[in-house]
């Protein structure tokens, strides 16, 4: 397929998924959120394996596989697992690992900051932190590495 199938194809998935939030009627849940990152992250991915005429399908089935388990690692977060998050984010030195089990979802958490540093956010200086974490659901474990940062004193992600 030519170039400009696939930028039509990658503008119709955001704009899907920004009109189905806005139906919502409200912000987006985790899951939806986790979904929405997973499907692109994944379409991405699939289209830089892709070679030739399956690189459509490639980034289809990327976008497919991102998606579902951005779904599944948003469905698992809880308040509890927030707040773990949150206060790792705010506590731990880099590279040090922090491990919690979600006894409501049975999941097994390893949150690791990997990088502090000054950056911004909306042109104001932020604090904001690299880090990896790995998910073991379902006996699957799920790694996801993203960037936070602190904003009006909360931790939000960032790109």
């Amino acid at each position: 397929m030519n170039n400009g199938i696939t930028k039509i194809m990658l503008v119709a998935t955001l704009a899907s998924a920004t009109a189905i939030a806005g139906c919502a009627g409200s912000t987006m849940s985790n899951s939806e959120t986790t979904a929405v990152i997973g499907t692109i992250v994944g379409a991405a991915a699939g289209r830089e394996f892709g070679k030739g005429n399956g690189r459509t399908l490639a980034t289809l089935v990327g976008a497919g596989l991102g998606g579902y388990l951005g779904a599944n690692l948003g469905r698992t977060l809880d308040s509890y697992d927030q707040n773990n998050i949150n206060t790792s984010l705010s506590n731990t030195p880099d590279n040090r690992p922090v491990n919690w089990n979600n006894q409501n979802t049975g999941a097994n958490y390893t949150f690791i900051p990997t990088n502090t540093y000054q950056g911004q956010v909306n042109q104001q200086p932020a604090r904001c932190r690299d880090y990896t974490m790995r998910v073991m659901m379902d006996g699957a474990p799920q790694n996801v590495q993203g960037r936070a940062c602190l904003v009006n004193g909360q931790w939000v992600n960032a790109s």
